[in-house]
């Protein structure tokens, strides 16, 4: 008698959920169980992060918030079970299968979640007709299948691109291998033309005691008994190799690993992480990138060992934190600087430090709080003129009076070439027709090693944002790091207080310089820091004295939590727009015990860096002077042809379409050129405006 069909979701997990449609669902048609079918979650997109996020508590990491809103969106298609990982060693991971179920079942659905470990795949499969002799057919082959998979993957990353930044991925594995959780990091870094290395295929994880040589024996055992004899011999006792490790540094990494965390397993990959880190630095690799899942507590507490590695090897170590609200510009800013800064450690800067060419070259920085524009002479490389505007949340104004401003002065402007950058960097690259668009640590690193050749270390603080590189002994970026979830590091969390104190930002230097003493603010949040503000002044406080201990509040949080556990090398060169704030620069100078100099042009340094590798690269073009003539506007599209309902904004200028954004798989940018008269405030009127199918985008975006 046929049994009834069953079917049996699976999460997400990079290219692995669809793999076990493939493969899985093969092995059950093999093993006589063709009545389960294999059927990966519907891709995830932000209404599946948003959905696990509201339904877990918010101190569970970002893995267990966009698994269950996998498991959720399965359920919603009436699937019968779901899989669902049950083994990470200490890791929490293991509990998520159990906190999962009770959501699910609090919400009234019949799904079944079966736990990924060998008595819960018995039992669970059991229960839905798939008995022990069909259960090893299918577990044999998806073993042998995974690690063909894999050993493809390892054999490609085994061959880097010549000349290329050699950049290694460790960190948690979920994080790691799903695209929608460190947001496409692996693409981005290739797309700026980096060989990226993936320390954790799925296979490592499973394999792992295999691969370190631990527990033979038990792994020998459990192979015999899936019939995988020559996988006995292969792998248990040969020992599983990848093709893209070299052993010998691999087995010296773990050695050097004891002298950070002797002796201890900490859960998940953490310690894993410290190896990869070594096993880089040894293999020639330029840099690293950890990424872990807020708040993930083995890759946080290894976090700090990491940055210890950088410093005792030589190599950078940049950490990524993803979790549901990091930004994705946030991210592409992170990409592009990181390949950059290895390009220079492999190239130099003199490539652009000695560049000349004769005429004017221009660059424009956007930022969150302000918009800049610098002119610089290409034979002297002095600063000719520059403008200042605050972007008052309207940059294409901004951006308007910025040009007008400049035209002004110089009604007879030519220039030879020019280059964008900050936040705002691709919207002013599309309303200039710039041929260029720069990330800011690339831009603050030329513009200050240009201003002060000695600079150790640079210290940038904007509105919104802040930065700190360290440098090298010639002058080579060797790390970086930008804040992440809070703002209390930046010029937003003194100009709150200004506001509420009635007092100009600009007289906050003068009245910290004018009070000998302090009172201590909390810094580590704004918010926190504002109700500590309150309270101070409920206890009769002096308001000088609380705007000088913001200021000390304001270094001691970029210290700590943006410099990490580097500590700024002399000399100390303070630029953005909050180093015109002397309390700031004053409290700096007295925490880091150094002289703080502050950049001759602070408030403009990105615009310069951007002329400056304007003119390097040759970046030339023809600069409409006129811009604030020019007729700007902005309409916007909601996309319903998948669940990420992308909100498109499409940029206009001189009656065309020349940019379209907020789109994540950038088909909307086809209409790029069109007319804007009548242009498309909804998906359904994009395609008829583009005389398209929406089939036909839907196979665009699939490509």
């Amino acid at each position: 008698m046929a049994k009834a069909p069953v079917r049996v979701g699976v999460p997400h997990m990079g290219p692995y959920s669809y793999l076990a449609k493939k493969v899985v669902g093969g092995m059950m048609k093999e093993a006589g169980a063709g009545h389960v079918s294999i059927e990966p979650a519907p891709l995830t997109t932000k209404k599946t992060v948003l959905r696990g996020w509201q339904l877990m508590d918010e101190n569970m990491c970002l893995p267990a918030k966009i698994t269950l809103g996998n498991i959720l969106e399965s359920a919603d298609t009436g699937v019968d079970a779901i899989l669902e990982w049950d083994s990470c060693g200490d890791c929490r991971l293991k509990t998520y299968h159990i906190l999962h179920k009770r959501v699910v079942e609090r919400l009234g659905y019949k799904t079944k979640i079966i736990a990924m470990r060998p008595d819960g795949l018995k039992k669970g499969l059991g229960e839905l007709g798939v008995d022990k002799r069909q259960l090893k057919v299918v577990v044999r082959g998806t073993l042998r299948k995974l690690w063909e998979f894999d050993h493809r993957m390892m054999l490609r990353q085994a061959k880097p691109k010549p000349g290329a930044p050699r950049v290694g991925i460790c960190g948690e594995i979920y994080t790691v291998l799903e695209p929608a959780a460190n947001l496409d990091l692996f693409k981005r870094l290739e797309e700026q033309g980096a060989y990226v290395h993936n320390a954790l295929p799925l296979s490592q994880f499973i394999f792992k005691f295999l691969l370190n040589g631990q527990k033979r024996g038990e792994w020998a055992s459990i192979l015999a008994y899936l019939g995988m004899w020559p996988e006995v011999w292969r792998w248990a006792i040969r020992g599983l190799k990848r093709p893209d490790v070299d052993y010998k540094l691999w087995k010296q990494a773990e050695e050097e690993t004891e002298k950070y965390l002797p002796e201890h397993s900490i859960g998940g990959h953490g310690k894993e992480s410290i190896t990869w880190a070594i096993y880089y630095a040894l293999a020639g690799f330029d840099g690293v990138i950890h990424i872990l899942p807020f708040p993930c507590m083995p890759e946080a507490t290894v976090s700090a060992l990491l940055d210890d590695v950088s410093k005792d090897y030589g190599i950078p170590v940049n950490h990524l934190v993803f979790d549901q609200q990091f930004g994705e510009q946030n991210l592409i800013t992170r990409a592009e600087a990181m390949v950059n800064m290895l390009r220079f450690r492999k190239e130099g800067l003199d490539s652009i430090l000695k560049a000349r060419s004769p005429g004017v070259w221009l660059g424009v920085d956007v930022g969150s709080t302000s918009t800049k524009a610098a002119l610089l002479d290409g034979d002297t490389l002095e600063v000719i003129d520059s403008e200042y505007q605050f972007t008052a949340r309207a940059p294409m104004e901004a951006l308007k009076r910025v040009m007008a401003a400049l035209r002004a002065r110089h009604p007879d402007l030519k220039v030879e070439g020019f280059a964008t950058t900050g936040s705002g960097r691709r919207l002013a690259q599309a309303l200039l027709s710039a041929p260029l668009a720069v990330d800011e640590i690339t831009c603050q690193t030329v513009a200050s090693r240009l201003m002060v050749p000695g600079a150790r270390s640079i210290l940038e603080i904007g509105g919104q944002d802040s930065k700190f590189i360290s440098l090298d002994e010639s002058g080579i970026p060797t790390w970086f790091n930008m804040n992440s979830i809070c703002s209390a590091g930046t010029g937003a969390f003194l100009s709150s207080a200004a506001r509420e104190f009635k007092i100009p930002v600009e007289e906050f230097g003068s009245r910290c310089r004018s009070c000998s003493s302090f009172v201590t603010i909390t810094g580590r949040c704004g918010v926190f820091a504002e109700s500590d503000i309150v309270s101070k002044q409920q206890l009769g406080y002096p308001v000088d004295a609380i705007i000088k201990g913001m200021c000390r509040a304001l270094a001691q949080n970029f210290i700590n939590n943006v410099c990490r556990a580097r500590e700024p090398q002399s000399p100390v060169l303070f630029t953005g727009g909050v180093a015109l704030n002397g309390g700031v620069a004053d409290a700096f100078a007295e925490i880091v015990k150094s002289q703080v100099v502050v950049h001759p042009h602070a408030k403009v340094s990105g615009a310069i860096g951007a002329a400056l590798v304007a003119m390097a690269r040759r970046a030339t073009g023809a600069l409409d002077v006129n811009l604030a003539e020019s007729d700007l506007a902005t309409s916007s599209l909601s996309c319903k042809d998948c669940a990420n309902e992308c909100e498109v904004s499409l940029i206009h200028r001189k009656g065309s379409i020349v940019a379209a954004m907020g789109t994540k798989c950038g088909k909307w940018e086809v209409l790029i050129g069109r007319p804007s008269a009548g242009a498309p405030t909804t998906s359904e009127e994009a395609h008829a405006h583009m005389d398209v199918t929406r089939d036909s985008l839907l196979v665009q975006q699939e490509v």
